[in-house]
């Protein structure tokens, strides 16, 4: 709401700044017509414009107008009484001062009666149309009673009524037309200030919806000038500079992205850039303006691509999850059979042929189970860890995996504290104990595990003395269903990922020599 059509506190209910302010310029008015009738009193009271010894009493109450007309300021800039009194004291207070000058001169009686017209008509105007036909009616009689007290006096004849009537007829068709064309303005002004609310909150929303959208949003000019840009537009190109709306240049904050937008290419048409924080992908759409003003929305496509894969495990969880019963009795049944055709079995070819069933067997199996823990990947249960948890953690997996105990050399500090669920952590160690040793040269120390705690952050490394990754491979290690072995189900590092972040840590590869480096990184307790 604007300043002008905001209600003040002593205001009446249905009245704003605007009414005081109309009221106050009415007033100014009055103060100068008050002033100008003292000056012709004071100029004409030798003169025969006034009734005999009638000169005074006109200057005495043009005095009294003008005293009363500055006091009326006092009422105005104190807001009290409420809108409505004043106004009518107003009115009221034109309607007696006018009538009582009228008395004194027969010359200025029809001038002096016009003057009425103007504050029945201000009246209606600045009290939006409220009262007019009463001070047009107050006006009328107390015309009325002047010319009849004249009358009475014989001063005039009774013929002067009907130009009385005449002029009383004025007040009312002026206070008629005021209140009409006060009401539609009341009307239009209204209307108008629900649109402007209407407005001001629309553009509340979009403040609220772009600075809350996951792309950023970038509004340029035709010269490269920035307009608009959200704090995720800012974060994604990584500009750390405080960027002033207006004045900031997209070749001065983000030059590679200026430069490609240099270039002429068809406006909705993808473009890709690479920034140090990730891979973007920039679609510029033109506002259409005078100026050539364009919007650029800058996607994510980590996020993108995170999203996808989440929506396919997510489908594919569901329907894990719902025939997860019905490939498990086939599968025990089928694994059953083999062990007893392995147990039967005299020839090679057939013993051969159980172990494929049987191998087949357990990895699907373990795909089902793999995606089974992916769903059940929120459902935490922390307990705290120590140096002793951890040691029996590592040894009961050792054991699991048939790894030997001199193949693997642990290094921890002596005070390890930290909470985790226990089924995830189990579950992200084993994975990467067990693909550590898959692709290590089994021998004495081929797995290095380093633990360490420094202040409140806990770091889990796990390195193997294999052949490492290529760099080709590096990026998507944790993609689900990668996977560089034929008997491998792709989730494993994926799973641990999921399971890493489902309790806030993070687990990252570590490039460099000396085979596969993975660190689990997490809070610590002090």
């Amino acid at each position: 709401m604007s300043p002008a059509a905001r209600p003040l506190p002593h205001a009446t209910q249905s009245y704003f700044a605007s009414h005081w302010r109309s009221l106050d310029y009415f007033n100014l008015y009055r103060l100068s017509l008050a002033m100008a009738l003292v000056v012709t009193g004071m100029l004409f009271s030798d003169s025969d414009l006034f009734h005999i010894g009638a000169s005074t009493y006109f200057q005495s109450v043009a005095y009294t107008y003008l005293i009363l007309a500055a006091f009326f300021v006092l009422g105005i800039r104190a807001r009290w009484p409420n809108f409505e009194i004043q106004l009518s004291t107003h009115i009221t207070a034109d309607i007696l001062f006018v009538t009582l000058m009228m008395t004194t001169s027969d010359r200025l009686a029809d001038a002096m009666g016009l003057l009425l017209v103007i504050s029945i008509a201000s009246g209606g105007l600045v009290g939006s149309g409220r009262l007019t036909l009463l001070y047009a009616a107050m006006a009328s009689i107390a015309l009325l009673l002047q010319h009849s007290l004249n009358i009475l006096r014989h001063d005039q004849n009774v013929d002067g009524f009907f130009q009385v009537g005449l002029l009383c007829a004025g007040y009312f068709a002026i206070g008629w037309l005021a209140h009409g064309l006060t009401r539609r303005a009341l009307h239009s002004e209204q209307l108008a200030q629900r649109q402007a609310d209407e407005l001001a909150l629309l553009n509340r929303i979009n403040a609220v919806a772009i600075d809350n959208s996951p792309n950023g949003l970038l509004a340029l000019q035709e010269d490269g000038v920035i307009r608009h840009a959200n704090a995720r537009a800012l974060a994604l190109l990584g500009i750390s500079t405080p960027v002033k709306p207006g004045v900031t240049r997209l070749d001065a904050c983000s030059p590679e992205l200026a430069r490609i937008l240099s270039r002429p290419f068809k406006p909705g048409t993808a473009i890709t850039l690479s920034t140090p924080v990730t891979q973007l992908k920039v679609r510029c759409i033109p506002l259409a303006t005078s100026d050539q003003s364009r919007v650029l929305v800058l996607e994510d496509q980590n996020l993108a691509e995170q999203a996808a894969q989440r929506l396919k495990l997510a489908a594919l969880g569901r329907l894990t999850a719902n025939i997860a019963h019905e490939i498990r009795n086939p599968l025990s049944a089928i694994s059953h059979a083999a062990q007893l055709l392995l147990e039967e079995a005299h020839d090679p070819v057939q013993s051969r042929l159980a172990d494929i069933i049987e191998n087949n067997a357990c990895r699907l199996n373990r795909l089902v189970e793999e995606v089974l823990t992916l769903n059940r990947r929120d459902r935490l249960n922390p307990v705290s860890f120590d140096e002793k948890t951890l040691a029996t953690l590592l040894n009961e997996l050792l054991q699991t995996e048939e790894i030997p105990a001199d193949a693997v050399i642990v290094s921890m500090n002596e005070s390890v504290n930290f909470h985790f669920d226990p089924d995830h952590l189990r579950q992200i160690v084993w994975n990467l104990l067990r693909n550590a040793w898959r692709f290590s040269q089994k021998q004495a120390g081929s797995i290095h595990v380093h633990i360490q705690q420094q202040e409140d952050r806990v770091q889990i490394e796990i390195q193997d003395d294999g052949p490492g990754l290529p760099p080709e491979h590096q990026g998507k290690l944790f993609e689900p269903f990668f996977t560089t072995d034929a008997q491998g189900t792709g989730l494993g590092l994926f799973l641990a990922r999921e399971l890493a972040e489902a309790n806030h840590a993070e687990l990252s590869f570590l490039p460099g020599a000396g085979g596969a480096r993975f660190r689990l990184g997490l809070k610590g307790n002090h």
